[in-house]
């Protein structure tokens, strides 16, 4: 990571920063149209390549959480910056994402296994052994499991214990980004992600919530929408980051990221 950019993170963490919810989800919906047909065939690339690598036992989740499901996410976020410089893509720029495999695979990791240590209280203590169980299957058998739903006593204790958890699944939510547009290591990555978050923390919460809402909604068009609505989610999370780390400054570290593609 830059010193220029090192520094601006560290400024916008003391200085705070406004967000602009409604903007971010005009604009990742207007990304999405200005490449749609890319987007769509994308998006159905992508779940056909984790769908047909999920039957592979145990393997084929840990190659999606960790190398392939990163990976590809990236790429979108690769052409959304694209789009929003105005330059032209290609629809091999959507898998310029392995170009990082190594930095993104140790992110995941690393955000696995803080979130999972984050959750182990919940685990033992707030009867969340039987969600823990319902998980791992899921993993292993997504299709199988479709329409269960785990059996475990929730309580008031029980939703305390969890609130770590959820606290560190949004505050990481940006930890891919920096890694590739600010070429930050897996920790620094992670931590970047979680003190920038944090200053906003509820606000970029809800609307994680609201997009992700978004993007469910291309379900109940026969499943169809989802190619739509998916890449634009992406593009939304992306409008946000790109905002409220000011990757439009002069100096940040795009520069670093030209030449690792050149290359």
């Amino acid at each position: 990571m830059s010193e220029f950019a090192n520094e601006k993170i560290e400024r916008i963490i003391n200085e705070g920063y406004d967000f602009r919810m409604g903007d971010y989800i005009s604009q990742g919906f207007n990304t999405v149209q200005k490449n749609l047909g890319g987007f769509i065939l994308y998006a159905l690339a992508m779940f056909v390549i984790l769908a047909v690598v999920n039957f592979i036992p145990i393997i084929g989740a840990l190659l999606n959480q960790f190398i392939l499901g990163p990976a590809l996410t990236v790429g979108a976020y690769l052409v959304a910056n694209k789009i929003r410089k105005g330059e032209s893509t290609e629809f091999s720029d959507f898998f310029k994402g392995f170009d990082y495999v190594r930095p993104l695979a140790l992110t995941a990791l690393g955000i696995f296994v803080v979130t999972m240590l984050a959750m182990l209280p919940f685990v033992f203590l707030g009867g969340g052994m039987e969600l823990f169980s319902w998980y791992m299957e899921a993993m292993q058998d997504p299709m199988g499991m479709q329409g269960t739903v785990p059996d475990f006593g929730f309580s008031i204790l029980s939703f305390l214990l969890l609130l770590p958890a959820v606290y560190l699944g949004v505050a990481y939510s940006w930890a891919y980004k920096f890694v590739v547009f600010y070429d930050m290591s897996f920790w620094d990555a992670m931590e970047a992600s979680r003190k920038v978050i944090t200053k906003k923390w509820f606000m970029i919460f809800i609307f994680m919530i609201i997009i992700g809402i978004i993007a469910s909604l291309g379900i109940l068009l026969l499943c169809v929408g989802i190619l739509f609505t998916f890449p634009a989610y992406l593009c939304m999370n992306f409008s946000a980051f790109a905002d409220v780390t000011r990757l439009d400054e002069e100096g940040d570290a795009m520069d670093e990221i030209e030449r690792h593609l050149v290359d």
